[in-house]
Parts: structure tokens; C-alpha cells; sequence
């Protein structure tokens, strides 16, 4: 074993290693344009984000690692909604350190401007830039969070394009008070309503005293032909966004039934026979610093005092198919031989979800074999116009199938014609057919909001609760 003056000398260099400067940071457009640029140590010249560009545009956004090294210069880039935060620096910096500050950043100003998107930045490039100059002091990252970077920003940001379309929902928060836009989630922590109807200030007279919470389930799938499921597992999230006053403390309570194979309450623990049926099962949790677990084991309430903005309360995973009613869709793929040249997909898939319900933003797409010489994809005469789209890409052979909107219950099917060659074999050379989704106001991990309780200081404390589920697809694949 190392000596104690080598054990420190290495400990020393480590510490070095993760206290080394940034030299710059940038906020990037697609295009390559800096939206934001902040030089901390004078060290490079303005223009080092085009060899950055330069990269990308060489190896292609899927290819460019967010970590590389051109001519002694580190480049440590994190993208976020087409934008690309950058920070490029002359010394041995620590790699994962700055990639936790460049998300950090993302989250800090979304919080900060309500959405993130390259128009909110530019409309509010003061505000970033006091963002930036607090983040980071001469290079050496600062504390970041939303909460404690409030008493030193001084600009009031300016709203986008997404307070218009929380203005035109007004209507339907006369109908119908239990629901809202979900573009009403995105406005900045510290931004009060201006433009707004006395209709919508006097309906909400919190005045911005409210909390949205997102049930979020990522599904990723492998199913066969046969519609036999090779693997399954959710990756889901409780995601909280507050804007109440005082920080107060808030219970939430979820599924009382709720079985955690990891802890096993509720059942045997591991694999999953623990759970009856109907129960929400989750594999394994983990949660946010600032959640207190006291009531969970025994009532499966949370409590905690949310911090301004946005964060993740708790994260799950399920590992394994508990039933069949877990796959939104189903999908069947058959190949049938016209001739010797010609061979044609039949492709039907059904919304195995309550028809009350409706998935939206569906895509599905499949690459043809290379040898394929044509191939026309058709969608049967009787499905609705604008509703359906199938096109075939030629140079990429790729068959795309976008559905705007598909009620559950309901199956849809794809005739994909192509020619090949005699000696193809279909089922072997084609690619996998994925899908993408969104279902709204839908879970499969039956995890659910028992109720959310805010400890009101006093009876004028009225804040407004809104809580909303969503599934959609992190990878959900058909193989032939």
C-alpha cells in the first residue's frame, strides 16, 4: 500500500483535478450561433465555439461525444432542446463536474424563463448572463440551484410565445376549473402575471400560488412477431414544478398499496409475485435530498418542502412485465409473397388502452432490406385524412407512419409493397420496427396521487394543486 505522502499527494492532485477553471461558456443555437457568450479567464480567443461547430458538423450530432480535445483545448458540451451548453477550458478539468454544472445551468434557466428554447434566450440574455456570472466565479463553478440564486438576479424576465397560448385556454378554466393547459407549467419562478383578463387573475387568486406534479413513465419494449415480450421495463418519475409562496411543506401521499420489491412491504420481496392484482409494483426508488420518509414505510406519504422551480421528487423502475395490460400496443407483422420480386409487410397494431383515452405524436418507423430496388407504403382507403401519414424515404429506405391522434381500442393497419431480389430474405435483413408515443392522462405503473396536502399558514393561503400522468416510449421495438 501507498505510503501516507503519496496517499496525500494523490488525494491533493484529485482535489486539483476537480477545482480547475472553465475558461468559457457558451449557449449555442442549431445553427452554431452564440446566443451566449461569457469568458471567465481571458485564456482562448471569442471564436473557439466554431471548432466546437466544426466537430459536430464532421461526425454528426449522433456521433460527437460531449467530451473531446482539439489542439490542447477541452470541449464539455451538454444539449438541451436543440441548444448546446458549452464550456471549453485549458486545464485537466474534471469531466463529470462540468457536464452536472451544464445540466444544472439548463435546469436553472428554464426555472428562470419559463421555457427553454432559443427565442426565451435572447429575449432574456441579461437575465442568463447574471445567471452565468453567479454560476461560475472567475471559472470555479458556484452554487447553482434555483432557490439560492434568487436574492442576487435583479432582472425580471420577459415572457415567450408560451403566456400567449396560457391566455387563450381562458375559456376553458370557466367550463371546466379542474383542468389546465399544460403550457401553464411553463412560466418563470419569479414572473407575475401581466397582459392577463381579470377573469384569469381573479380565478387564480393565489396569483401564481400553485404547484404542478407530472406522473411520467418511460416504457422501453422488445417484442416479437409472435407478440411474445423479450424484455420490458419502466423508467418512471414523480416530477414537481412549485411556485408557492413561503415554501411551505407539503404531503404527498401515494397508491396505499403501493409494493417495492426492493423493501418488501406488501409481499415477498424480489421478483414480483409478491403484488395482487391491481397493485402498483415498483422494482426500486430512489428520491430527492429534500424528501423526509418518515410517514412512507408505513403510509406511503412523502413529505418535504419543495424548492423553487423544477426537480425530480422520486424516481422508479420496474424491471419486468407484470401483465399483459402493461403494452399500450400491439403490433403483428406479416409478410406475404406476391411473386418471386415482390413481397408485401402487413402491419397491424392496435391501442391497447381504455377507449377513453387517446395516444398522440405516434411514429412508426421501419428500415427495408438494402438490396430493395422499390417500395411504396399504403395505408388502407378507409383511414381518416390528415389523421394518417405514410411516406417512403428512398435514400435512407426507411418506411415512416405518423398518426396525430389514435383513441384506445382501436387497431390501424400498413401495406408496405417492395420488390428485392430473389435470394433477400426479409425477415432477416430488415430492421427493427420502433415506435414512438405519448398517452396522456395514462401510467402503466398504476402508480398514482392518493392526494397532496399543503400545510397553509393561515385560511387566506389558498394554492392551487394540479397533477397530471403521461406515458410515452424511451425505446419500443417489433422484430420480424
Amino acid at each position: 500500500p501507498p505510503s501516507c505522502p503519496q496517499r496525500r499527494r494523490q488525494s491533493t492532485r484529485a482535489r486539483r483535478a476537480m477545482t480547475c477553471p472553465v475558461s468559457q461558456l457558451f449557449i449555442l443555437a442549431p445553427n452554431g450561433h452564440a446566443i451566449v457568450y461569457k469568458d471567465y479567464r481571458g485564456e482562448l480567443p471569442k471564436d473557439t465555439s466554431e471548432t466546437f461547430f466544426h466537430e459536430l458538423a464532421d461526425k454528426g450530432p449522433a456521433n460527437c461525444p460531449p467530451v473531446f480535445c482539439v489542439e490542447g483545448v477541452n470541449f464539455i458540451c451538454v444539449k438541451a432542446n436543440g441548444l448546446y451548453f458549452l464550456c471549453t477550458s485549458v486545464d485537466n478539468v474534471c469531466p463529470s463536474l462540468v457536464i452536472s454544472l451544464l445540466t444544472q445551468l439548463t435546469k436553472v434557466c428554464k426555472d428562470y424563463l419559463g421555457v427553454l428554447n432559443e427565442e426565451a434566450l435572447r429575449r432574456n440574455f441579461t437575465l442568463v448572463y447574471e445567471i452565468a456570472d453567479e454560476a461560475l466565479d472567475y471559472g470555479y463553478p458556484q452554487n447553482a440551484t434555483t432557490t439560492d440564486l434568487q436574492p442576487f438576479l435583479f432582472n425580471k424576465p420577459i415572457p415567450v410565445d408560451v403566456a400567449s397560448s396560457v391566455t387563450s385556454v381562458i375559456p376553458s378554466f370557466k367550463s371546466n376549473p379542474k383542468t389546465m393547459a399544460s403550457a401553464a407549467a411553463h412560466k418563470s419562478v419569479i414572473a407575475q402575471p401581466q397582459g392577463l383578463g381579470a377573469g384569469l387573475a381573479g380565478w387564480r387568486a393565489g396569483n401564481g400560488n400553485e404547484i404542478f406534479i407530472d406522473l411520467v413513465d418511460r416504457i422501453s419494449a422488445l417484442i416479437t412477431a409472435e407478440g411474445a415480450v423479450r424484455s420490458f421495463s419502466v423508467d418512471g418519475c414523480i416530477q414537481m414544478k412549485s411556485f408557492l409562496k413561503g415554501q411551505p411543506q407539503v404531503h404527498l401521499a401515494l397508491n396505499e398499496d403501493l409494493v417495492i420489491a426492493s423493501s418488501g412491504r406488501g409481499g415477498e420481496s424480489g421478483g414480483g409475485g409478491g403484488a395482487l392484482y391491481g397493485q402498483a409494483q415498483l422494482d426500486d426508488v430512489n428520491f430527492h435530498e429534500c424528501v423526509s420518509l418518515e410517514r412512507f414505510e408505513s403510509e406511503r406519504v412523502i413529505t418535504l418542502t419543495p424548492p423553487s422551480g423544477e426537480f425530480v421528487v422520486m424516481n422508479f423502475r420496474i424491471g419486468t412485465l407484470r401483465s399483459e395490460r402493461q403494452l399500450p400496443f400491439r403490433l403483428w407483422p406479416t409478410v406475404h409473397v406476391l411473386s418471386d420480386s415482390k413481397k408485401e409487410l402487413q402491419l397491424t397494431v392496435k391501442a391497447d388502452f381504455p377507449d377513453k383515452l387517446h395516444a398522440v405524436n405516434v411514429r412508426i418507423s421501419f428500415t427495408l432490406p438494402k438490396s430493395v430496388t422499390s417500395a411504396a407504403a399504403q395505408l388502407p382507403t378507409a383511414a381518416a385524412r390528415g389523421t394518417q401519414v405514410a411516406t417512403y424515404l428512398e435514400s435512407t429506405r426507411t418506411v415512416e407512419w405518423t398518426i396525430k391522434k389514435w383513441p384506445g381500442g382501436q387497431a390501424l393497419s400498413l401495406s408496405t409493397k417492395m420488390t428485392l431480389p430473389t435470394t433477400c430474405d426479409l425477415k432477416k435483413e430488415m430492421g427493427p420496427i420502433s415506435m414512438s408515443f405519448e398517452i396522456p392522462c395514462y401510467n402503466v405503473s398504476q402508480l398514482a396521487v392518493r392526494h397532496l396536502h399543503i400545510i397553509e399558514r393561515d385560511k387566506s393561503y389558498k394554492p392551487h394543486r394540479w397533477v397530471r400522468c403521461l406515458t410515452h416510449a424511451s425505446s419500443y421495438c417489433c422484430r420480424l
